[in-house]
């Protein structure tokens, strides 16, 4: 039986790799085999891409940024990837192609150009989960996590969002380019394609979920598509089971 191929996606500071994490072990308690994987990966091509990722001073094109992901892409579907999933390995993956669509594709290449350098060789995923959150909460939870900050804002001139305690404040260009990029994630669509935001209401406020939440939402979106006849027939058991004596 071949493995599942579950894409999580999203803006940063969606909590992608803690969710990948969790999934995991939720898959494994259901007697599954796992892999964790990631993009960039961590072959030779991944650790290229990350290093330049890194350097300020580099200033590569849109094509040049396309290529590299392309290769790295390749190396890791063909090496790691489609092996895990031929001998029945669930298959986890943070990042793939749709971060090249929304990312390279807000850096002016087209959908269409990129679908194309994938044809042939790139699986479809079984589900692709892409999180959803506003990018001024995503980019807290991100300093929160570096630097153990706290999530307060405080506005200043030139800025929509200036971290209080923080000493590398996120500028407007930041927040806007993310704004752009959650725009792009929410129009991609498909009946693999799982929208699942990160917060919820809560009274007349809102909160994260927690992880268990959503690895809870992450498998039933699994379930429904992987075993959809019982993920109906529990659900109208429940339903009738909850009619009965008093």
């Amino acid at each position: 039986m071949r493995g599942r191929f579950i894409v999580i996606e999203g803006i940063d500071g969606t909590g992608k790799s803690t969710l990948a994490l969790k999934l995991a072990d939720a898959l494994r308690a259901r007697g599954r085999e796992v892999l964790l994987t990631n993009e960039p990966s961590r072959l030779p091509s991944g650790k290229m891409i990350l290093e330049r990722l890194t350097d300020k001073s580099l200033k590569l094109t849109a094509h040049e940024w396309l290529g590299m992901f392309v290769v790295d892409r390749r190396m890791n579907i063909d090496t790691i990837v489609k092996p895990a999933l031929e001998r029945g390995t669930d298959v986890i993956q943070d990042r793939s192609f749709y971060s090249t669509l929304v990312y390279q594709g807000e850096m002016g290449i087209s959908g269409a150009e990129i679908m194309k350098r994938h044809e042939g060789w790139h699986p479809a995923p079984d589900l692709v989960v892409i999180l959803d959150i506003a990018p001024r909460f995503g980019l807290a939870r991100t300093r929160k996590r570096t630097l153990g900050v706290g999530q307060r804002y405080v506005r200043q001139q030139g800025q929509k969002y200036i971290f209080k305690d923080g000493d590398a404040p996120q500028t407007t260009e930041k927040l806007n380019f993310l704004q752009s990029i959650r725009r792009r994630y929410a129009r991609i669509k498909g009946p693999n394609i799982a929208h699942l935001s990160v917060r919820e209401h809560a009274g007349e406020d809102w909160r994260d979920k927690t992880t268990e939440q959503l690895v809870t939402e992450v498998l039933h979106e699994l379930d429904i598509r992987s075993n959809p006849r019982e993920v109906i027939d529990d659900q109208r058991y429940a339903s009738n089971s909850g009619g009965g004596d008093t």
